[in-house]
């Protein structure tokens, strides 16, 4: 069954020539592509996780933009904040509970061209996407055969913009929340009358 996840903040729009990924061309022989508009989506990811000295790590949570760009951070938060605030880390150095976040793009195509409407997110516009790392490559000439000066790019999963530790065990507490919000608000993504998205996961 395939589920709508609500995420994403559109930050850019490109125009690609694409090839499926199975494609048998012949040598010397023009390709087949299409020009494929691709939207680039800025998506967050944050761990909350517990770091030694000897540097294992252990993982408490992972959280993903479910209610929109950045709501990661807002759970990363709350688990980080309780877990702090549950066992006393100040008597053991050795030992870190921090909150990370990375910034990344990914590159989709629009599955359809008009809004959906969920009950939690009235008033807002919302839009299905998929993945374009999966079952394509992007060729620069279209029109020319595959040579050394024409090869075919894999499309990229996603592209890691920004990898960062908000807080952790060792700030003092007061300014955890503080630092979440100076962290969202350099990070904000101005898209005005762009739709918000949606991507299909099975």
């Amino acid at each position: 069954m395939k589920k709508l996840l609500s995420c994403c903040s559109v930050v850019n729009k490109e125009t690609v020539s694409l090839i499926p990924a199975n494609f048998q061309f012949q040598p010397g022989k023009p390709l087949s592509a299409f020009e494929a508009g691709i939207y680039w989506l800025q998506e967050s990811e944050a761990n909350v996780s517990l770091t030694s000295d000897n540097k294992s790590t252990q993982y408490f949570g992972k959280y993903d933009d479910r209610d929109g760009y950045l709501t990661s951070l807002d759970q990363a938060y709350r688990l980080g904040k309780q877990i702090i605030s549950t066992y006393d880390f100040g008597l053991n150095i050795s030992e870190v509970v921090q909150v990370q976040i990375d910034i990344f793009q990914t590159p989709v195509f629009e599955l359809f061209s008009q809004d959906l409407k969920f009950s939690w997110g009235k008033g807002s516009n919302w839009r299905q996407y998929e993945s374009v790392a999966d079952d394509w490559v992007e060729v620069q000439y279209p029109d020319q055969a595959i040579s050394s000066k024409n090869v075919l790019r894999p499309m990229k999963r996603k592209v890691l913009l920004h990898q960062h530790t908000v807080f952790n065990s060792e700030t003092t507490s007061t300014k955890h929340l503080d630092l979440v919000k100076k962290f969202k608000e350099e990070w904000s993504v101005i898209a005005a009358e762009q739709p918000k998205y949606s991507k299909i996961r099975k």
